[in-house]
């Protein structure tokens, strides 16, 4: 699917879907020359899906027939996990009070995928109790990948990690995307909102504690500057309960 991928300047395209790239839209008050709603609006830039391309390149034999996306936004990235794996069930949560855009449910019905792609909006990625709930009516079965584009906090981010890590089959991928926030100038400034807020490189820190005290759970960690992509081990768990991450890192006490 990569190559197939037009970038334009302020837009990508694949084959009949439009995709407007959010960071060239002008700022609040400014004209804006995008008319009408024949498209998607996409959170992704050009560089971080070359990371993305470099990550799946070093692993061509993966395939992802069950997928669940946290952070649904306009449906964009949804359309994109879905047209890169072609998956057999895809799962789409968002916290937001909204529902599918027109031109999302036109692009499921012209895949024939509404029985693939099932979206749950106003779902907090914190409540793994709701987590779990979806997966046992709509996955039908373990997860190959995660991706989490959804609050980029560290609790809610990790709870969700707590809840669904112990669905993902052996050599499955979990993603966190925007865990290096906390590194970015313009995050540090004291009126942003999330200048006081845990970083979430505190949870990619903890994630590599886990892969080094064992293989069993997290067997690697991958790190992009868009990204960290975390494989499960073979370690068997309680795939009806919540982890507890902490329980399985090994920490020396610290040296004087």
């Amino acid at each position: 699917m990569f190559d197939r991928l037009q970038w334009k300047s302020d837009r990508v395209l694949l084959d009949d879907l439009v995709f407007r790239l959010e960071h060239t839209r002008p700022p609040p008050g400014q004209p804006d020359d995008w008319r009408g709603g024949e498209h998607f609006r996409f959170h992704k830039v050009a560089e971080l899906v070359e990371q993305y391309r470099r990550f799946f390149a070093r692993v061509p034999e993966f395939a992802a027939e069950r997928i669940v996306e946290l952070g649904i936004f306009d449906g964009g990235s949804t359309a994109f996990w879905f047209e890169l794996f072609r998956p057999q069930k895809l799962v789409a949560c968002d916290l937001a009070d909204k529902k599918d855009s027109p031109y999302f449910e036109r692009f499921v019905e012209s895949r024939g995928a509404g029985e693939r792609i099932t979206t749950h909006w106003r779902t907090d990625q914190a409540d793994g109790a709701r987590l779990r709930s979806i997966l046992d009516s709509d996955l039908g079965g373990p997860i190959d990948l995660v991706v989490d584009d959804a609050s980029h906090l560290y609790q809610p981010t990790r709870s969700a990690f707590e809840a669904l890590f112990p669905r993902v089959r052996a050599g499955g991928f979990y993603v966190i995307e925007d865990w290096a926030w906390h590194h970015w100038p313009d995050f540090a400034a004291p009126d942003h909102p999330w200048s006081r807020q845990l970083p979430l490189t505190r949870l990619v820190r903890e994630l590599i504690e886990a892969a080094g005290t064992s293989y069993d759970l997290v067997a690697s960690v991958t790190v992009y500057s868009g990204f960290t992509v975390v494989e499960r081990g073979p370690l068997r768990v309680d795939a009806t309960a919540s982890l507890d991450l902490e329980q399985h890192i090994f920490r020396r006490p610290e040296c004087e």
